[in-house]
């Protein structure tokens, strides 16, 4: 159950609030400050929303243990911080990110390494924040994951998604589950078997990518653009919606019984309903929820 106590007044229906100010996706945000800087990103934040930037250029953004590590430890910390409502992932330079660091011992430490992005991973799709994979480059192996575990993804026309880990005698074992679910299995199968590059065009097509900017600037545009919507979508309702899209999935999972239990819970006294259908009583259509505070139980 959610409560609520009011930060300051709600946004009009005719309150046109200024979209976050992001600049360029390989640098630092207007108006924001490096809240953390780690060995690989850094972490910015503005209003509720987070940025995560991959910040090995040198390495093509490729996750080390530490970096799979870190960036599962930041996602378990955002998903329990009620002030923040989106996380953005984005990387530096060229590339989006390359995948697992091939340049690390590989064989010594096999489970720990598997282990480590299985957690990673696992904490991104459980996350009850909207994620968003701003993809700013080319994306290979585990980095093509680590778009497609993400709640929404926007790349820059330039960039591509290439599984080339058969060409090495790998495989893209951690991340082939979320590759085939977003997907699907015929052309999953097709790029790890050939290793081509499967071009933004074909994604958006499918509607697994969710727009393709033709540059730098339009990528920030759309970003931009996407952050403005999330605005108004209530954090608890965000997060159960996340919920019931996981368990549809699974076709042994009971959803009705689910299903009931989340109507149950969001339509109780204290709940964001409450708030925001007396707000669209009032003619408030477009709650600017980060002005809301909420307190969660349970």
């Amino acid at each position: 159950m959610t409560y609520f106590t009011i930060k300051s007044a709600a946004m009009s229906p005719d309150d046109d609030a200024p979209s976050p100010d992001i600049n360029s996706l390989g640098r630092l945000m207007s108006h924001s400050e490096v809240e953390s800087r780690g060995n690989g990103y850094e972490v910015l934040q503005q209003a509720g929303t987070v940025r995560i930037l991959l910040s090995r250029p040198e390495r093509g953004n490729a996750l080390s243990l530490s970096l799979a590590r870190d960036l599962t430890r930041l996602f378990q910390t955002f998903s329990a911080q009620h002030s923040v409502h989106r996380i953005v992932l984005t990387g530096k330079g060229k590339y989006f990110c390359s995948g697992m660091d091939l340049g690390e011992e590989l064989y010594e430490d096999a489970t720990e390494r598997c282990l480590a992005l299985q957690d990673l991973f696992g904490a991104i799709d459980a996350c009850p924040k909207t994620t968003i994979a701003v993809i700013n480059g080319p994306a290979f192996g585990g980095g093509v994951g680590l778009a497609f575990v993400c709640d929404i993804r926007v790349a820059v026309s330039t960039s591509f998604f290439c599984l080339s880990e058969v060409k090495l005698g790998l495989c893209p074992a951690t991340v082939s589950r979320f590759i085939v679910r977003e997907w699907g299995v015929s052309l999953a199968r097709m790029a790890m078997l050939t290793a081509r590059k499967i071009q933004p065009q074909t994604l958006h097509e499918m509607g697994v990518l969710h727009a393709v900017a033709l540059d730098e600037e339009a990528l920030e545009a759309v970003t931009r653009d996407v952050l403005n919507d999330l605005r108004f979508a209530a954090p608890q309702a965000t997060a159960w919606c996340k919920v019931l899209t996981r368990k549809t999935r699974n076709a042994n999972s009971d959803h009705d019984q689910l299903a009931r239990q989340i109507f149950e819970a969001m339509v109780v006294a204290g709940s964001e309903s409450e708030y925001g259908v007396a707000q669209f009583r009032l003619g408030n259509k477009n709650i600017c929820w980060e002005q809301v505070e909420c307190r969660h139980i349970g």
